[in-house]
C-alpha cells in the first residue's frame, strides 16, 4: 500500500515521475516545521553524480532517515531528478527526500539577474524541491530586490528556499531577512557556510553561532553548511540546529574510486566530467564507488541522529492529512 505522505509531493514533481512511481520527493516547506517540532536535523548530501545519489538513498532507507540529496551547478536538473527519482523508487519508495538546486546570482546587472530568473525556473520545472541561492556577488544594498526576483519559481510552485550566509557576514543577513519579511518574500531558511571546526570546543561554539543567527533572524531556521567532522556532528545532534549537509564526504570518497577522474577542492565543481567519469566506470567499479559513498553517508546519519527520522516525519505528516480540512 503506497504511504499517504505521497500526497504531499508537489504537483510537478508527480508530473514529472513515471507512472505509479513510490519516489516521494517533497518540498522542504512541508517538512521544516515538523522536523523542528521533533527536534529533527534534516541531512544533506551533495550528490554530483547518479551513484553517489543512489548510494545515499540506500544507506537513508536502511537506517528510516529522511534524506535531501544536493544537485551541484553545471549538470541538468531534467536529467539529474529522473536518476535520483528511478533510484528513489527502486530502493527507498515512500521514504521522504528532498531535492536541492542552487543559483549562483553573478551580479546585481540585468542580464545577471534574468540569467539566475531562468536557472531558478529550470530547477522548478524539473522537479527539484529546494532552491538555494548565493547572492554573495550582489550588493548588499540589491540583494532583497535580486532574491525576491530570483526566488519567484520556487514561491510561486510551493518550494523551499534558502539563502546563503558567508561566516563572518551574519551582521549583514540581518537587514536582508527584515527586508524580505517585509516583502513577505522572505526565506524559509538560511544557510551558514562554515569552515571544519577544530576540536570539539570550536565544534560546540559553531553550534552556539548557528543557533545565535536563527535567533538574529526572528527564528529563521539555519541550515549549516561545509565540511564535518564527528565533533561537529556529535555537537548538532539533538539540537535546534534545521539542517547540515555533509560537506561533500561522500562524494569525495566517490571520486576516489573513479580513476583519472577531475578532483577539485569542491567536487561539486566538474560535476559533469565526474558524471561521465562514473558512466565508465566497469560493474565492479561502479560497485565499489557506491560502496564507499554508503559508508560516508551512513556514518553521517548515524552520528547526525538521523536514524529513525523517516518514520517519525511521516506519521507526524500523517497526522496532518487527517485534520479537518486537511
Amino acid at each position: 500500500m503506497l504511504s499517504p505522505v505521497l500526497a504531499f509531493r508537489p504537483a510537478r514533481v508527480v508530473e514529472r515521475l513515471e507512472a505509479r512511481s513510490a519516489a516521494c520527493p517533497l518540498s522542504s516547506k512541508d517538512l521544516l516545521a515538523t522536523a523542528a517540532a521533533l527536534r529533527l536535523t534534516l541531512p544533506l548530501v551533495r550528490a554530483p553524480t547518479p551513484g553517489v545519489a543512489r548510494a545515499a538513498l540506500v544507506a537513508a532507507k536502511q537506517v528510516q532517515s529522511v534524506l535531501g540529496l544536493a544537485m551541484p551547478p553545471g549538470l541538468s536538473p531534467e536529467g539529474w531528478f529522473a536518476s535520483v527519482a528511478a533510484a528513489a523508487d527502486e530502493v527507498a519508495a515512500g521514504l521522504p527526500i528532498f531535492l536541492v538546486g542552487e543559483v549562483v546570482v553573478e551580479g546585481r546587472r540585468e542580464a545577471e539577474v534574468e540569467a539566475a530568473f531562468k536557472a531558478a525556473w529550470r530547477l522548478a520545472d524539473a522537479g527539484l524541491t529546494h532552491l538555494t541561492v548565493d547572492l554573495s556577488a550582489v550588493p548588499a544594498e540589491g540583494r532583497a530586490e535580486v532574491l525576491e526576483r530570483v526566488s519567484a519559481p520556487a514561491m510561486e510552485r510551493g518550494l523551499g528556499l534558502d539563502c546563503i550566509v558567508l561566516q563572518g557576514e551574519e551582521a549583514a543577513a540581518r537587514p536582508l531577512f527584515a527586508e524580505l519579511a517585509r516583502r513577505d518574500a522572505a526565506p524559509d531558511m538560511a544557510s551558514l557556510r562554515c569552515e571544519a571546526p577544530e576540536g570539539p570546543a570550536e565544534a560546540r561554539a559553531q553550534v552556539k553561532d548557528l543557533l545565535t543567527l536563527c535567533a538574529s533572524l526572528a527564528g529563521t531556521p539555519v541550515l549549516r553548511r561545509g565540511p564535518v567532522t564527528p565533533d561537529l556532528l556529535g555537537s548538532i545532534k539533538g539540537s535546534p540546529v534545521a539542517g547540515c549537509d555533509d560537506g561533500g564526504a561522500a562524494a569525495a570518497a566517490a571520486v576516489l574510486m573513479i580513476p583519472y577522474a577531475p578532483r577539485p577542492p569542491d567536487v561539486g565543481r566538474g560535476a559533469g566530467a565526474l558524471e561521465k567519469a562514473e558512466a565508465e566506470l566497469s560493474e565492479d567499479g561502479q560497485a565499489r564507488l557506491e560502496t564507499q559513498a554508503y559508508l560516508e553517508v551512513l556514518d553521517f546519519l548515524e552520528r547526525l541522529g538521523a536514524a529513525g527520522s523517516a518514520p517519525r516525519l511521516v506519521r507526524a505528516l500523517e497526522r496532518k492529512l487527517a485534520e479537518p480540512g486537511a
